[in-house]
C-alpha cells in the first residue's frame, strides 16, 4: 500500500503524518482481509485520513492517529511504541479508538456505543471518520466486504447510533456521514444485494 499518494501531508519538511506513514510501513502495515475483523476489514488507513481532511480537519496528531488507527488491534505495535515515536497524544488517541479483538463484533459494537459519549473529541472524530469511510467503501458497486444486505443495513443503522452517541463534533463530517449513508442505502436498494 502506498498511503502517501492518497493523503495530503503538510508542505515543507517531514510532517507528523509522513512519519506515521513511514512508521506504518516499517511496522507491519499490511494485514490480510478478514471478514470477522468487522468494519476494519474494509478500510485503508489513508481512507480515514482523507475523510478527516475532507471534513476540514488538519490537526497533525489526529491525522497521524488516523494513519495508525488499527495498528494496536491488528499489529504487533503497542501504545508505548506509538507514544515513543509520536508522543502520548497520538498514542492515547489510537488506544482510545482501538477495540479489543478478543471480543465478539457484537460486544465490541455495544461497548463502543456505551463509551462513545466519554471519548475525547479527537477520538470521536477519528472513530466517526473510520465509520464513514467504511460506509463509503460499502456503497461501491463491488464492496470489498462479504457482508450481505442485512449486515450492511445493520451496520449503517449502527453508524447512525454511534454518531448520535458522540454528538456533532464536526458539522462537515456530520454532513458527509449523512450523505454517504443515504448513498449507501440507495446503492443497497438499487443493487438488490
Amino acid at each position: 500500500m502506498n498511503s502517501a499518494k492518497t493523503v495530503k501531508p503538510a508542505a515543507g519538511g517531514t510532517s507528523v503524518l509522513e512519519k506515521a506513514i513511514a512508521f506504518r510501513g516499517r511496522n507491519g502495515a499490511e494485514r490480510p482481509i478478514a471478514p470477522e475483523a468487522g468494519m476494519h476489514c474494509i478500510l485503508n488507513p489513508s481512507d480515514v485520513v482523507q475523510m478527516l481532511q475532507e471534513a476540514g480537519e488538519s490537526d497533525p496528531f489526529l491525522l497521524a492517529a488516523a494513519m495508525l488507527h488499527d495498528m494496536l488491534q491488528f499489529g504487533a505495535v503497542t501504545e508505548t511504541d506509538i507514544a515513543s515515536v509520536f508522543g502520548s497524544e497520538v498514542g492515547c488517541i489510537v488506544a482510545e479508538v482501538t477495540d479489543n479483538p478478543r471480543l465478539s463484533r457484537g460486544t465490541r459494537k455495544a461497548l463502543r456505543l456505551t463509551i462513545a459519549p466519554s471519548m475525547s473529541r479527537r477520538a470521536k472524530l477519528l472513530k466517526l471518520a473510520q465509520l464513514v469511510a467504511s460506509v463509503r467503501n460499502l456503497a461501491t458497486p463491488t464492496p470489498p466486504s462479504p457482508w450481505d444486505e442485512k449486515q450492511r443495513s445493520d451496520f449503517f443503522a449502527w453508524v447512525e447510533k454511534f454518531a448520535a452517541a458522540t454528538g456533532v463534533q464536526n458539522p462537515t463530517l456530520q454532513a458527509i456521514m449523512l450523505a454517504e449513508l443515504e448513498r449507501a442505502r440507495l446503492e443497497l436498494t438499487a443493487s438488490g444485494r
